[in-house]
């Protein structure tokens, strides 16, 4: 067989090989066309959104509470004694200064009335002391002797009566007696409570909260709640704020003031809060595109095709979305799907679907 021959038949398989490859539409490598670097794998087509600045269109922010008396006091004893006298029905209202509690007394008004004797004494010889210094009678410093003397007896007189004055247990101000903890007749020891003391005709909503809307929150803004123990909504001023934010829970304590006709509301009730609706607009996230870590909260973005894990601080939330107060900026794009088999520097085709790009879907 000649060289030429060779050549011929060699060249004729060459362009057969050619078009066999080209009908298997691969390349030499046998890797299919459109596929990225070998063993990579294909970007994923994951819901996303795109952050634009939008007013809350929510019913406001709702926040947990309590449910306070305005004014309520445990009653207890100061000092150990026998109770002699019960003087309230529990339940029933009292009057300021009422005596609900009385302790065995008689040594107690025994030393008080025996102070008061020597404090009788004692002003006596000053007034009898005062007139012979005056005529010259008695020198300057038995006078005042004298008159040391009658101030000391003064002021045991005072402390006497005011040990007696702890046997009588008295309402501190108008109100509702609760029920009572003890019987006629019980040794109580210093410390033990009682009774206790309400006043129901006005109540105190405590409730906390975030860091974000501690510029919204005034004293004079009025703010709705509900409770399980009251039929209908009620309404609450805000008539105190607490001075700092809690380093640990970053909420700002929060005070309003209700009233109480008729004691729809009882004090201890959980309340749940409703703030006035904000209209200023921020960024707001759907709540199932956070991700919570040793970090704080996070969010899934793309940069360049990747996946990208960004922290941001929170702030306002409700059911369906989280305020971004910073670390996030308008036109970020969030992934809201497939968040759990995402790692970062994963390549990814966002589908942002019509409604959501103008922002969050509220």
């Amino acid at each position: 067989m000649t060289t030429s021959s060779v050549f011929l038949r060699l060249f004729a398989g060459s362009a057969l090989l050619s078009l066999g490859l080209s009908a298997c539409g691969g390349d030499e490598s046998g890797k299919p066309k459109g596929a990225g670097p070998a063993g990579a794998p294909p970007p994923a087509r994951l819901a996303a959104i795109v952050l634009a600045p939008s007013a809350s269109q929510g019913s406001g922010v709702s926040a947990p509470g309590t449910v306070l008396a305005e004014q309520q006091v445990d009653i207890k004893a100061e000092i150990a004694g026998r109770i002699t006298l019960i003087g309230f029905r529990e339940g029933h209202p009292v009057r300021a200064g009422q005596i609900l509690i009385r302790l065995e007394d008689a040594e107690l008004k025994a030393r008080s009335q025996q102070a008061e004797a020597r404090l009788l004494l004692a002003r006596t010889s000053e007034e009898r002391a005062r007139q012979d210094f005056k005529a010259q009678a008695v020198s300057q410093g038995e006078y005042d002797r004298v008159s040391a003397e009658l101030k000391s007896a003064r002021a045991e007189a005072a402390l006497a009566r005011a040990q007696w004055e702890k046997t009588f247990l008295r309402a501190p101000f108008a109100g509702s007696a609760g029920l009572r903890e003890v019987d006629l007749g019980a040794f109580v020891q210093p410390g033990v409570r009682l009774t206790t003391v309400q006043n129901l005709k006005s109540l105190r909503v405590d409730f906390s909260v975030p860091e974000g809307l501690a510029r919204a929150i005034r004293p004079g803004m009025t703010v709705r709640f509900t409770a399980a123990s009251a039929p209908d909504t009620l309404s609450a001023t805000v008539y105190a704020v607490e001075s700092r934010i809690d380093p640990d829970t970053r909420l700002l304590r929060v005070r309003a003031r209700c009233e109480n006709q008729d004691a729809r509301v009882l004090p201890g009730s959980f309340a749940r809060v409703e703030l006035p609706a904000r209209a200023d607009s921020s960024l707001w996230i759907p709540t199932q595109a956070v991700v919570q870590s040793a970090r704080g909260s996070q969010v899934w973005t793309v940069q360049g095709g990747q996946a990208v894990l960004k922290v941001f601080r929170p702030g306002t939330r409700d059911a369906q979305s989280v305020e971004a107060v910073s670390g996030l900026s308008p036109g970020d794009t969030v992934l809201t799907s497939g968040l759990l088999q995402l790692r970062p520097g994963a390549p990814v085709i966002p589908v942002v679907a019509a409604s959501d790009t103008s922002g969050a879907a509220r």
